[in-house]
């Protein structure tokens, strides 16, 4: 698998940009067609649980689109090697970036929070490749797709950190690191009840425990393709500090509250840009039953 995706890598790098992207379409075709029926009743189901919308063909279009786009997710990465130096300007454009300066100023660190929207691994490339010091933590993959995506990070200086001790991300935040965290996803045994798109979920509080510990801010930083410019937009959110008071678990509920309003704003926004395949509701279903809605469990 990795030698088979390094000569992909460098079959892409050798084509012009259209068809560099029309193989991508391709592949995000092929990837709604290899998907099981059952994860896209949940993909669907999901969208209209959360009320994105309340039309079941709509439902599916976004279903679709929404999985398609990682064809063209797939060959940002693998053209990697032909970016690297500099030529991934050409693909982005920054919104707000004088957030992230004025946190780089500081000196004391930052957490940037982020979703599976958009191409979030081309978004953590460019902004370790633009000087930000970036430490993004990641979950381990089998050996091969961890090898190759390890590798390709790294052509893009981009530093992962395997989810591990608390006290590591502290030591990386009072080195004044970025420490990028992804908290859309299901947190499993972990995390806090709190409101999801009007329904108590299980979320992950990693960027609440920490922003508290440390009191540095939270940064959403996201990134969209626009067909209309051709250009992922990189836009960086105002910064969220977390209130410190004697109730520790009232301040965590509560900015974890205020990171899912903006989650769930976020994608209201951009619907087909997020990960609707991924079983949201999978652990709060497991730990709560029926004791709270969730969506229908399309696997029993």
């Amino acid at each position: 698998m990795y030698r088979f995706m390094k000569l992909f890598s460098a079959f892409i790098c050798m084509l012009p940009h259209s068809i560099q992207y029309a193989i991508g379409a391709l592949l995000g075709e092929i990837a709604w067609l290899a998907v099981p029926p059952k994860r896209k009743r949940l993909a669907i189901g999901q969208i209209l649980f959360c009320k994105i919308t309340d039309d079941p063909v709509e439902a599916k279009r976004i279903a679709k689109a929404s999985t398609t786009r990682f064809g063209r997710m797939i060959i940002d990465v693998l053209r990697y090697p032909e970016i690297k130096d500099g030529d991934y300007r050409d693909m982005v454009t920054f919104i707000n970036r004088e957030i992230l300066d004025e946190a780089l100023a500081d000196g004391k660190g930052a957490i940037l929070a982020a979703v599976h929207s958009g191409n979030w691994e081309l978004l953590g490339g460019v902004l370790a490749s633009e000087g930000y010091p970036l430490i993004s933590v990641a979950m381990k993959q089998n050996g091969d797709a961890d090898k190759f995506i390890n590798e390709y990070r790294e052509i893009m200086h981009q530093y992962v950190m395997y989810k591990t001790s608390v006290r590591d991300m502290v030591k990386a935040l009072k080195n004044g690191a970025f420490l990028g965290l992804i908290m859309d996803q299901d947190p499993g045994e972990d995390g806090v009840l709190v409101p999801f798109f009007g329904y108590e979920t299980l979320t992950a509080d990693g960027p609440a425990v920490l922003g508290r510990m440390q009191e540095v801010p939270i940064i959403f930083v996201t990134m969209h393709y626009s067909p209309y410019s051709g250009k992922h937009e990189i836009e960086v959110h105002q910064p969220l500090y977390v209130e410190k008071t004697d109730d520790k678990k009232r301040d965590i509920a509560v900015t974890t509250i205020m990171l899912n309003e903006f989650i769930e704003d976020y994608i209201r926004r951009y619907p087909e840009d997020w990960f609707w395949l991924h079983n949201r509701w999978k652990w709060t279903r497991r730990y709560y039953g029926e004791k709270i809605e969730t969506p229908p469990d399309v696997f029993h």
